[in-house]
Order: structure tokens, then C-alpha cells, then sequence
């Protein structure tokens, strides 16, 4: 996935199209009440310790929103750089002044 942007954009000079192709898939899912199982980003997740950090997992998709996670099984490296990842983008949202 890391390198996919670059692809669309050799490909087709722009990722924007895949964008809005997404959104408008997640809306679809939405306004019909599918229950699509779409990868979306929330800080809902089931990640102990990391709870408000937002991660995207397969989700069920509805006019309920999400209804259902999905939690990949990670070895125990990929579990120890997946809490890595989201201990520092928590230390960056901190960094963040509020705008209160």
C-alpha cells in the first residue's frame, strides 16, 4: 500500500480519482444500508492501549456506520510496529496546539 499512490500516479498522473472513488463507495454503502465490508479509518478500534488513534481496518458498513471491526491477526512484530506507528502519531496529535 505504501507505494500504490506512486503507481496510480505513473499510471494516471493523479490519485484523486481513486479518492473520490472511495468516498463516493462508502457513501453508496451508506445511503443503501449494504453492509459492505469496506476498509475505513476510525478512532474506534479494538487495539488495547491505543484506543482514539485512528487506524483503518475491514469494517462493516451501513446506514448504522460501522457496526463491525474486523481485527487482522498480527505476528508479534507486526503488532509491536502497528503500536509503534500509533504511539507516535498519539504524540504528534499532542504536539498539536488545541484551538481552544
Amino acid at each position: 500500500m505504501r507505494r500504490a499512490a506512486y503507481r496510480i500516479i505513473a499510471g494516471k498522473k493523479a490519485t484523486y480519482l481513486g479518492l473520490g472513488t472511495g468516498r463516493s463507495r462508502v457513501a453508496e454503502s451508506i445511503r443503501d444500508d449494504e453492509r459492505a465490508m469496506l476498509t475505513v479509518c476510525t478512532t474506534e478500534n479494538p487495539l488495547r492501549g491505543l484506543e482514539g488513534v485512528a487506524f483503518s481496518l475491514p469494517r462493516v458498513i451501513g446506514a448504522s456506520g460501522a457496526t463491525v471491526t474486523l481485527t487482522p491477526r498480527l505476528s508479534a512484530e507486526e503488532d509491536a510496529l502497528l503500536r509503534r506507528s500509533g504511539e507516535m502519531l498519539r504524540r504528534i496529535v499532542d504536539e498539536i496546539p488545541s484551538s481552544s
